[in-house]
């Protein structure tokens, strides 16, 4: 693993992820604010490849296009796009700005990539919205957007939530992986799956 980065901002307080290859290339889990990622790729000197979003609500991806203009591809799961181009990503309801954009490559469940030196896997976690991911980096951390916080879960009551659903993507898909992954969620700090697998009161 190389450096990990992580960037919180936006009307909600998303958290943005961003791993380097330890050279000038990075990419981004989710995009809380462009202004303050691209502050922070010109301080450091780094170049975003690409743009991994965990689903497709506004304070996750509401300004992504414009990453994507400077050259980095978007990953979304084939599920939620419907949702970047209609009411679905909240931002209009939440009275939030959302920049639709086409997205350059849709994931499924099971695929595994290699971006900056590291390798992916992805886990669809559907519930949050239908075409929620969760991401895994090099066999040792999952970026879980909004599908698994410390001690919490995603929220269900927005359109296209299903609270049964969600439940079951977290006991059936992460807590079952047999691995103590750090989790770095959508919002506040990490956890680790065997955590919120033993103490986790809503799932």
């Amino acid at each position: 693993m190389k450096d990990i980065y992580r960037i919180t901002g936006g009307a909600y307080s998303a958290n943005t992820y961003i791993l380097t290859d330890g050279g000038e290339d990075c990419f981004v889990v989710d995009c809380c604010d462009y202004a303050l990622i691209s502050d922070f790729l010109k301080t450091h000197g780094l170049k975003c490849k690409a743009v991994l979003l965990t689903h497709a609500h506004f304070d996750h991806c509401g300004e992504a296009e414009l990453l994507q203009r400077d050259g980095a591809e978007i990953y979304i799961h084939e599920a939620d796009v419907p949702l970047v181009k209609g009411e679905g990503n909240l931002g209009a309801a939440m009275g939030q700005p959302f920049i639709p954009f086409e997205p350059d490559i849709i994931v499924k469940d099971g695929d595994r990539f290699e971006i900056c030196g590291h390798k992916i896997a992805i886990v669809h976690t559907p519930g949050h919205t239908p075409g929620g991911v969760c991401y895994i980096v090099d066999a040792e951390i999952l970026f879980s957007g909004d599908t698994l916080f410390k001690l919490c879960i995603g929220r269900t009551d927005f359109p296209c939530g299903n609270g049964a659903e969600l439940r079951r993507s977290i006991k059936e898909k992460l807590f079952t992986l047999g691995k103590d992954y750090k989790v770095y969620p959508g919002h506040d700090m990490p956890t680790s799956i065997f955590f919120d697998k033993e103490n986790n009161p809503y799932v």
